[in-house]
């Protein structure tokens, strides 16, 4: 685990969002030597391909705590040096982080299997 870090969380009033594209928030927490310093909630930006990831680029974050997400976001979040941690569970973000630093998080599947979240499409003819 990294010493210092910068952990973006997508949520909703204070809850882990399992749609990182979609969340209404994104909380984001920097950690010095393993301990939480500050937390901030900030407004997500505008749901549109990509604006994510650059938002959390700009806010300088180095890791990404989070449900689940297309392959796109991964790839983008990847080559702008964002580390991915997916599949984390719906939880209280303090909780989640806590988990996190401890390093008992239980991941679960981190890819988004519905429509609208730019994962594969099944097409019936």
């Amino acid at each position: 685990m990294k010493q210092n870090q910068k952990i973006a969380i997508p949520t909703n009033e204070g809850m882990l969002w399992p749609h990182f594209g979609k969340a209404p928030q994104v909380t984001i927490v920097i950690v010095e030597d393993g301990q939480i310093k500050e937390s901030v909630i900030k407004q997500s930006p505008e749901h549109e391909h990509g604006a994510m990831p650059r938002f959390l680029a700009a806010e300088g974050c180095t890791d990404v705590v989070c449900g689940g997400l297309g392959q796109g976001a991964v790839q983008m979040l990847a080559e702008l040096g964002i580390e991915v941690h997916a599949g984390a569970p719906a939880l209280p973000v303090e909780q989640v982080l806590a988990m996190y630093l401890d390093d008992t998080i239980e991941y679960g599947d981190g890819s988004c299997h519905h429509d609208g979240c730019g994962g594969h499409h099944h097409h019936h003819e």
